[in-house]
């Protein structure tokens, strides 16, 4: 597995929604799972944060997300966020 640069931290995730989404700030962090490009936290009982880990490859693999998201958002069969 791919080692990060930076360390993600619930602290790190609970000052980035303070930052972008105060409205979510409230909720419990925990981490869910690590894989190869993400990171999956916890947050509260129903909703979930993906962070990137920071490698080679993860500026592309976002990129690539904004592209393609607001095509396939309409033809998933549940909500998804669509980068604006």
């Amino acid at each position: 597995m791919t080692h990060s640069k930076i360390e993600i931290t619930p602290e790190l995730v609970r000052g980035l929604l303070r930052d972008q989404h105060p409205d979510l700030a409230h909720h419990p962090v925990r981490l869910g799972a690590r894989g190869w490009d993400n990171q999956l936290w916890r947050l509260g009982d129903d909703l979930a944060v993906r962070l990137p880990w920071a490698t080679e490859s993860a500026d592309a693999l976002l990129r690539k997300e904004h592209t393609w998201l607001p095509a396939l958002a309409p033809r998933l069969p549940l909500p998804v966020p669509v980068p604006r």
